[in-house]
């Protein structure tokens, strides 16, 4: 009987410490692993969304199978002198392929002048930037008329220099309604889209150039200024405020931020809300080059002035807000080359200031 009390009396003490001691640990060790359970769970549900997103093209507005390539595009973007145009590439490629396929750049005809040669993305980017970079040069970095000439080939380009020189639309559709008037024929001709039916335009895409456009992504970066930075996209400044010397050795003092972009398709922003007080095209007084087309706004006590443009989208007596579109890049006037010249100052042709400082740059 003492034996049986005291084995019960052990097993008493014994379930005491068990929940007094170690039960509470294992619940401890419970919870932590219940908490570490959900992070796992959470965090591969976030993958998979940002993989989901990827594969609809929602980041970068391409899709992951383009992304892919990227580090390709780049690699011969340098070799063929085009750096700055990886982005137009890949929403390019984005138009042609999403990025699948054996040939994402459907490149093959340029290559080979049929379809289907190509068999390695390597080699299909490879031909597909070097196309690019071929067009663009014809087309005096005419980034739109090199984008519809990838579609429709390089007749395209003489086309349009024995027509005006520049890329418009109307260019497009009547080339593709002659090229489809001398080719249907051959019966291997369609209209890609039906709006361009009414023009019997159907050789080609004649709205390949705001097909490609809408996979490139124009994000305005935000500098640590009171002015917002005017140039959509990669920041990239190419001349500075202040003296600089030109290959002749020749001094000038610059008054502005040159900013590179691309002619004819990069959007300028206001820096800053204000009303316009210039928009027009300007010459200097002994009638040379100035600033081409040029938008001035007036910003209280400051103004803002942006040169070269390609293209005015506003007027003189207009009010704008802080990142609104006020023209497209562009090479107008006195300039070396496609960029955006941008001055701040206390008057319209005088009181010059360091945009870069208030840009925060």
């Amino acid at each position: 009987m003492l034996k049986q009390y005291a084995e019960a009396k052990a097993k008493k003490a014994l379930l005491i410490l068990m929940l007094k001691y170690i039960l509470p640990i294992l619940l401890l060790f419970a919870l932590i692993y219940g908490i570490i359970f959900l992070l796992v769970l959470m965090l591969g549900n976030l993958s998979s969304q940002e993989s989901e997103n990827l594969t609809n093209g929602q980041v970068g507005n391409v899709s992951q199978e383009v992304m892919q390539y990227k580090d390709e595009v780049t690699k011969y973007a340098k070799q063929e002198g085009v750096e700055d145009y990886v982005g137009i590439i890949l929403a390019l490629m984005m138009q042609e392929s999403g990025g699948r396929g054996l040939d994402p750049m459907q490149a093959s005809e340029s290559h080979c002048e049929s379809m289907g040669c190509i068999v390695n993305p390597e080699v299909s980017i490879q031909q597909g930037v070097k196309y690019f970079a071929q067009t663009l040069n014809r087309s005096n970095q005419d980034v739109k008329l090199a984008l519809q000439s990838y579609n429709f080939g390089t007749g395209f380009i003489d086309y349009v220099m024995q027509h005006g020189g520049k890329y418009t639309q109307e260019l497009a559709i009547d080339f593709s309604s002659m090229k489809y008037e001398q080719l249907k024929h051959q019966g291997i001709y369609s209209c890609v889209r039906p709006e361009a039916l009414q023009y019997n335009a159907c050789y080609g895409d004649i709205y390949y150039v705001d097909a490609v456009l809408q996979y490139y992504n124009f994000e305005t970066p935000i500098g640590d200024g009171e002015w917002a930075v005017p140039v959509a996209g990669a920041v990239n400044i190419t001349s500075p405020y202040g003296w600089r010397t030109w290959g002749d050795g020749s001094r000038e003092n610059h008054k502005g931020v040159d900013f590179s972009c691309i002619e004819g398709v990069t959007p300028i922003q206001a820096v800053e809300k204000g009303r316009v007080i210039y928009s027009g095209f300007q010459v200097n007084r002994d009638g040379s080059d100035g600033y081409g087309n040029l938008v001035m706004i007036q910003h209280g006590n400051l103004i803002s002035a942006y040169g070269h443009l390609s293209k005015l989208d506003v007027r003189e007596g207009d009010t704008v807000k802080k990142g609104q579109q006020i023209g497209v890049c562009g090479s107008t006037g006195e300039s070396t080359g496609p960029h955006l010249h941008l001055e701040a100052k206390t008057s319209e042709w005088s009181g010059h200031q360091n945009p870069a400082a208030l840009l925060g740059l």
